[in-house]
Order: structure tokens, then C-alpha cells, then sequence
């Protein structure tokens, strides 16, 4: 999620979201408090910060319909983990009938903002202080919260993830479909039943540089409604194979890797690092293609260059998918000519 862009855009609140901020913030008041965008998401939910007139306090405003099936997860998953971890942001306040959440301002220096700029020592120590948070997320016991323990990363998760990839890069982004053979059905069900095989622990699902806030000399996470069972290694993979950060070497990565091995609450192996790796990137390629043909969202289209460079860093390894890697050729090859890879939708 782009949460905080870099020119805050004046915002108009509705007569009920008004009513909802003058009820629930004690400093709030319409004439003379900051009304501002504070960003954007992947999905529909929009998010809005308000600013005390003395400009001591804010609030961030989720405006969210309230029928999706992950609003009353990311309300419980805080509320069953506000004592267990620190990561999450505070709720103060909720409106199930306008689709409204009141949650504390964590600011807007994300992962992604930090990186931009610094040296490479920097973002290494940074990079390091958020693998010792999720490490610390690792060690939560599933039965703290109902809500994470009732969804699994499992194989049909996995298959949906690789599916995902197909239809919305492969085929409507790329056009590729001829490549989609037998032999690539046999890798993604071999790839998930691996994934799938991996020890349990609870994950974020979206753990990259946008949805991690630095605050101070905490961490903070946002976008957690995804939050389930799976493997630890898939959290880790989103993270330091994330496209938002170009500069993430290959070897960077690999060496981050080294670093959380040596903080994990569990053995992960260098194995399930990379199935778990070549599931996220296929899962963030669909994520693109679909959200830049199907939601108008084009800013989108500049990751997709990158994760496919990441991509085939990781398939290169032992044991070989050659139908995946022919797939990864194609799509890169595709990317560097002309007019290829920019389908909309019709």
C-alpha cells in the first residue's frame, strides 16, 4: 500500500464522517483542523489524516466499506494482539454503518521512504531492526488471536497465488498464455504442496516496505488484515525480495536472510526461503498486472520490471523449473520491447 504520498491533498469529509470525528476526537473541529489525503491503497479503502489546529495531535481516518469480509478481521486481529506485540497501530474508535476506523497516526516515514537516499549501512541496520520485529511477530502463539489461527497459507492458497500470476501477468498483462503448458501445472503444484509442507507460524501476507512504518526506534506494521498461518520463510521472502526497493540486491537479500536466521524463532532453511520467494513474487506480479489493467491503478506498472528481475534471480536456483524460468524469459523479454506488456483491460 502507497500510504503517504508526498504532497498531502486537501480532503472533504462527508457529513457523517464529520459527525463520526466530532464525536470520537475531543479536539476535532471541522473550521479549524488539517484535513489531508494520506494515501493510497492497492485496494478501495482510502485514508485520511486529521490535524489538530495546534497541530500536537493527528488521527488517521480508514474509510473502508464495512461489508468486506476484512474489516471486522483487521478490527479483531489488533484487539486480540494490542497486548501481545506492539507492531500494530491503536484503534480508538469504529462505525460499522458509514465504514469508518479511527487509528493513530503513526506518521509517514515507511520502509520504502527510509531507504530512498541513504547509505547502504543504513538501510542494512534498518533492514535488520524490522526482521528482530517480525522475528518477535514469529513468536506470537496462534491461539492469541482466533481470527489469525482461523486462515492457513495452505496448498489451495498457494495454487491460488500461482493462478493469480497466470491469469493477470502471464496472460492479460503479457499475452503469453502458449506458455502456460502442462509442464508449468506440474511446477506450481509441486511448488505449493512445498510451501504448504513448511512449518507454521503466524504471518503478515503483505509484509513489504509500504506497509512497515518506522517510528522513532520502533517498528511499526499496517495492512495487517491478511494475517494468518504460514510459513515463516513467506514473510520474509515479501520482505527482502520487495520490487518497491530497487536496490535490493540479490546478494543484500541473501545476506539479510543470514541475519534472520539468527534471530528466527524456528529454523528456516535456505530451501524454504526460496519456494517461498518464487510464491511471493509470482503473487505480487499477478497483484500488478491485475491492479494496473482492472483498477486503473498504472503507477503499478513501473514494479513489474523489477519483480520479474528478482524472479529470475530465484528460479535460477536448485531444484530447476524450467517451465517457470521460460515463463520469467518471456515475460522480461516482452518487457524490454516496444508496446509489449502494456495491456489494458477492454
Amino acid at each position: 500500500m502507497e500510504r503517504f504520498p508526498l504532497k498531502p491533498e486537501t480532503v472533504e469529509l462527508t457529513p457523517a464522517q464529520a459527525a463520526f470525528l466530532r464525536e470520537t476526537v475531543a479536539w476535532f473541529d471541522l473550521r479549524s483542523c488539517r484535513v489531508s489525503c494520506a494515501g493510497r491503497a492497492g485496494s478501495d479503502r482510502r485514508f485520511v489524516r486529521v490535524v489538530s489546529p495546534d497541530r500536537k495531535s493527528s488521527r488517521v481516518l480508514v474509510v473502508w466499506n464495512s461489508a468486506d469480509n476484512d474489516w471486522q478481521r483487521f478490527i479483531a486481529i489488533q484487539r486480540d494482539l494490542a497486548e501481545a506485540v506492539r507492531f500494530l497501530p491503536r484503534i480508538f474508535a469504529y462505525d460499522d454503518k458509514h465504514g469508518l476506523i479511527l487509528e493513530e497516526d503513526l506518521g509517514d516515514l515507511t520502509l520504502k521512504k527510509y531507504c530512498a537516499g541513504r547509505t547502504p549501512a543504513s538501510v542494512a541496520a534498518a533492514y535488520r531492526t524490522v526482521l528482530d520485529a517480525l522475528a518477535s511477530w514469529q513468536r506470537v502463539d496462534p491461539k492469541t488471536s482466533a481470527t489469525i489461527s482461523s486462515r492457513d497459507m495452505d496448498a489451495e492458497m498457494f495454487l491460488w497465488e500461482s493462478e493469480y500470476f497466470a491469469v493477470h501477468c502471464v496472460k492479460e498483462y503479457f499475452g503469453l498464455d502458449r506458455l502456460l503448458t502442462p509442464a508449468w501445472e506440474r511446477e506450481r503444484a509441486s511448488l505449493a504442496a512445498q510451501a504448504a509442507a513448511f512449518p507454521r507460524v503466524c504471518i503478515h501476507r503483505d509484509f513489504q516496505s509500504e506497509n512497515i512504518l518506522l517510528r522513532g526506534a520502533s517498528v511499526r506494521f499496517v495492512d495487517y488484515q491478511g494475517a494468518r498461518l504460514g510459513p515463516a520463510a513467506y514473510d520474509v521472502a515479501s520482505l527482502l525480495y520487495d520490487p518497491y526497493i530497487a536496490r535490493l540486491t540479490f546478494t543484500f537479500s541473501k545476506r539479510l536472510f543470514g541475519y534472520y536466521q539468527s534471530v528466527a524463532p524456528l529454523a528456516v532453511s535456505a530451501h524454504s526461503f526460496r519456494i517461498c520467494s518464487l510464491q511471493r513474487l509470482m503473487q505480487a506480479l499477478g497483484a500488478y498486472g491485475n491492479l494496473s489493467i482492472h483498477k486503473g491503478k498504472d503507477w503499478y506498472r513501473e514494479y513489474v520490471p523489477v519483480a520479474l528481475s528478482r524472479l529470475k534471480a530465484v528460479v535460477a536456483g536448485k531444484p530447476s523449473f524450467p517451465a517457470l524460468s521460460a515463463i520469467v524469459d518471456a515475460c522480461i523479454d516482452a518487457c524490454e520491447k516496444p508496446g509489449k506488456g502494456r495491456k489494458r483491460a477492454r
